[in-house]
């Protein structure tokens, strides 16, 4: 991967996230969430460098959690209750 280049095509960022170019390809395909939002130049899929390592460090921290699913979970009963 050139360092210089600020664009980065599906081998690069395969390369940057450790995946390989068809897992990044079948990402794109499904829309899944661990890929950051791309765009096209012409015909080929694109990321700006920064957006990536903005999206890897908001990953990092967190940020790109999604929410748990499943039904609410309601407290245990307690000896208070029922002795009642």
């Amino acid at each position: 991967m050139d360092d210089d280049c600020e664009v980065l095509f599906v081998a690069n960022l395969a390369t940057m996230l450790g995946r390989t170019e068809a897992s990044v390809r079948e990402g794109m395909r499904r829309g899944v969430d661990w890929l950051p939002k791309s765009f096209k130049m012409g015909t080929r899929h694109c990321w700006l460098k920064a957006d990536v390592r903005e999206f890897l460090r908001a990953c990092r921290d967190g940020e790109n959690k999604a929410p748990k699913v499943g039904r609410p979970r309601q407290t245990p009963p307690t000896l208070r209750d029922i002795r009642k």
